[in-house]
């Protein structure tokens, strides 16, 4: 093989692996939120699943002291190993789902989110339960559909008394 066909073909595969890089980075950055869920979509799995949604946020109410954010994959200090069996199951409502408990007790079960947010702006779409005389901390919605129109901030839609549907972004 000639050098210049050595040095294309390098060339080919730097250039070959940075692409994949390029369109990795877009994927995880989502910027055109191609992964986020409709209303209609969060809402449908609202009420498919209200009774898991409310035992999931009475249990992290009752459990989660000093942790705000956590999945499935860390709850290793969950005990009896029962109640770490149940949380497995009911955090299984939505792939991927994540769930945060605030210092009010209002609680966010995190359905979608995109953006490289240890290193950059993202965003999150999910449902909140809002205990009775904890404040909405963000702007009331008609709809959060499209929502890459709004500037940053959290947004809510209510779908009945304590429970919305969230949108936040950061910039």
């Amino acid at each position: 093989m000639s050098i210049k066909k050595g040095i294309a073909k390098t060339a080919l595969t730097v250039l070959a692996v940075f692409g994949a890089l390029a369109v990795f980075v877009f994927w995880k950055a989502d910027p055109l939120q191609i992964s986020e869920p409709s209303d209609e979509s969060v809402i449908d799995l609202f009420h498919a699943h209200r009774t898991e949604f409310e035992r999931l946020r009475q249990m992290v109410t009752e459990d989660m002291h000093g942790k705000s954010l956590f999945s499935e994959s860390n709850l290793e200090n969950i005990s009896p190993e029962v109640r770490r069996d149940e949380y497995k199951s009911l955090l299984k409502i939505s792939s991927g789902l994540f769930v945060a408990i605030n210092y009010d007790k209002s609680v966010r079960f995190i359905l979608a989110r995109g953006g490289l947010m240890a290193i950059g702006p993202g965003w999150v779409k999910g449902l909140q339960f809002l205990p009775d005389g904890a404040k909405l901390l963000g702007t009331r919605v008609e709809s959060l559909d499209g929502s890459r129109r709004l500037s940053a901030g959290a947004y809510f839609r209510e779908i009945e008394p304590n429970w919305f549907i969230l949108y936040q972004r950061d910039d």
